[in-house]
């Protein structure tokens, strides 16, 4: 495997903002994963990282900072992200994989950004004019999709969201704010393909926040594929996992079938429509 460390692609609130880059060996340009990590958008860095598997899976990835809430509230993050998707795009040649084969993952408040970052492609907010922010693929991990809406609260502690949209309290402006976080806000049927994995047994981001982005997508049209793992809490990974993740890269982004957990067929949507086989 070749690792390219702490590259910098850009300068944020006093300091320059990295990306790591993990090449596998012996493929020739594979896709690549641009993975956001979790951590209530201002905890945990780059290194944690949920799909360092897919390197022995055919694919390579690259992991990115953003600015934490605590330096600057949203959409500072979205305006981060937006330019490592940038730089990743045009760099596959200097760090040999394949710029036009780009999915986006990330787990917790990175499954959010994540989410957010595939379906606002296109919003003049936060991207510059004549670049293409479109990703092929999304592999979400529990992340919450509703913010600021009393209604479709989920778990987690509500002053790290209101950290994040920069209010202090629970008014009109949080709601206003959270509508313009939130990534079922923007699905309009030009999203890719996406993958939604949540532990049945979340104490920190229900499961339901997961539904609202599956249907919101189904809704548009787009095929999504989410996966309730039995007793998971958050944060996942194992094989079972590692697997599903791969079903559906293998289909989605390389055109191949691969059937790896036959075990879940009875209880969940396969990741390969039945008509594919």
């Amino acid at each position: 495997m070749k690792t390219y460390l702490e590259i910098p692609f850009k300068e944020a609130a006093g300091h320059a903002l990295y990306v790591d880059f993990y090449i596998p060996d012996n493929i020739d340009r594979p896709p690549i994963i641009l993975w956001i990590h979790g951590g209530g958008w201002k905890d945990l860095n780059r290194k944690w990282c949920l799909v360092y598997p897919q390197l022995e899976r055919g694919y390579a990835v690259c992991s990115v900072d953003y600015r934490y809430s605590d330096e600057a509230p949203f959409p500072a993050q979205m305006l981060d992200l937006k330019d490592a998707l940038l730089f990743v795009k045009a760099n596959g040649g200097t760090y040999g994989y394949d710029g036009s084969k780009v999915v986006v993952s990330g787990d917790s408040a990175g499954g959010h950004l994540c989410s957010l970052l595939a379906v606002s492609a296109g919003n003049s907010d936060w991207e510059k004019a004549g670049e293409d922010y479109r990703v092929q693929a999304v592999v979400e991990f529990c992340g919450p999709c509703r913010l600021g809406d009393p209604g479709h609260q989920d778990t987690a502690d509500h002053d790290i969201v209101r950290q994040l949209l920069g209010v202090s309290d629970c008014g009109k402006a949080l709601a206003g704010r959270g509508a313009a976080a939130s990534p079922d806000t923007y699905v309009d049927g030009t999203e890719p393909p996406f993958l939604i994995l949540h532990g049945s047994a979340d104490p920190a981001v229900s499961p339901d926040q997961s539904r609202i982005l599956r249907n919101a997508l189904e809704s548009a049209g787009i095929p999504v594929h989410m996966y309730l793992i039995p007793g998971g809490v958050h944060g996942l990974g194992g094989e079972l996992v590692d697997c599903v993740v791969q079903e559906f890269l293998d289909y989605y982004i390389k055109n191949r079938v691969t059937v790896l957990t036959p075990e879940l067929q009875p209880i969940h949507d396969r990741t390969v429509p039945p008509a594919a086989r």
